[in-house]
């Protein structure tokens, strides 16, 4: 890390290349901007590192956060969910070090790099990306032993191997939480924002999208007809309705509850009713699955339900449950 260089600026710099190295395994998941800004303010500190400069004042990093928030709300619509947060925490991490001025701050960044490893595992749980983020777990654990040996100037590979006993030390604990340990939500059950995978679920549709889809084996929702269940090609079931149209993506003209009833004057059913109990499986979607069209409201326990001019029934709160 340069032999020259004092002992701060070696740490910082090595801490950084960490960061850079969690950060660069994130690339594919968070949108191109994000990548360019972190990759700007980790190059930034390191020039101020190694010029000996001192870091940017309070309204640089405000404006740096307020330019993220818009950005991550212009890109993802919302600032809550899985690729929301994981491209907030990730230029958080990087502009956490524009403000690395004491021991205290870099532990702040210690732990907050350990926390941004676990959203890697949000995407992908292969044993490539496990031995990435060992390579990053070892550098983290090799700075924070480095944090905690204040006197003189240890080198770092003397941080390095202490950080990799510990590691050996926790292996046997870490293999039977793995073996043991229930595999619980939120961590691993956290839903996508990106739902073009299942099929119907998305209130969005691109052309060319149509081959992504997956037609998942997953209970949807199970159904228990009064009498005997209508011949197979009339179970069709009327769900999301895409009818907006802007040249390369289909969406929803409206994806919330309606504000009053909006029941077609010449709607008209015909033939003896099918009445039948629909139990819904967790969509966080406020949609109703009804076999064609109905006059009728579905009953929905503590829920209200309406129905918008395109024939889709819709419940004042999404399914959670």
């Amino acid at each position: 890390m340069g032999a020259n260089l004092p002992r701060d600026t070696r740490d910082t710099l090595f801490l950084l290349a960490v960061i850079g190295w969690v950060a660069f395994m994130q690339m594919g998941h968070t949108p191109w901007w994000c990548t360019l800004l972190t990759a700007g303010v980790l190059v930034w500190r390191t020039a101020l590192a190694l010029r000996g400069l001192p870091l940017p004042g309070w309204p640089v990093r405000v404006g740096l956060l307020g330019i993220t928030l818009v950005a991550t709300f212009m890109t993802h619509s919302t600032l809550l969910g899985r690729d929301a947060g994981v491209t907030l925490i990730v230029v958080l991490l990087a502009l956490k070090t524009l403000e690395m001025r004491a021991r205290r701050d870099a532990f702040v960044v210690f732990f907050l790099a350990f926390f941004t490893l676990l959203t890697h595992f949000f995407y992908s749980q292969s044993l490539l990306t496990a031995a990435g983020i060992l390579v990053a777990l070892l550098g983290l654990l090799t700075a924070l032993v480095n944090a905690h040996m204040p006197v003189g100037r240890p080198p770092l590979a003397q941080a390095a191997r202490i950080a990799g006993g510990m590691a050996l030390m926790g292996a046997p604990i870490m293999l039977v939480l793995f073996l043991l340990f229930p595999r619980l939500s939120p961590l691993w059950g956290v839903p996508g924002q990106d739902e073009t995978g299942r099929s119907g679920l998305s209130g969005s549709m691109k052309v060319g999208q149509i081959a992504q889809l997956v037609l998942e084996d997953s209970i949807a929702f199970r159904i228990r007809f009064e009498g005997a269940p209508p011949p197979q090609g009339q179970l069709y079931f009327r769900g999301p309705v895409l009818s907006s149209f802007d040249g390369s993506e289909w969406r929803a003209l409206r994806s919330g509850f309606p504000p009053s009833m909006a029941l077609p004057a010449d709607l008209q059913v015909s033939g003896p009713p099918v009445r039948y109990d629909v139990t819904m499986e967790p969509s966080r979607r406020p949609w109703l699955f009804v076999m064609e069209s109905t006059p009728q409201a579905p009953e929905v326990p503590d829920n209200a339900v309406r129905m918008s001019n395109e024939l889709q029934w819709f419940t004042q709160r999404p399914l959670n449950t």
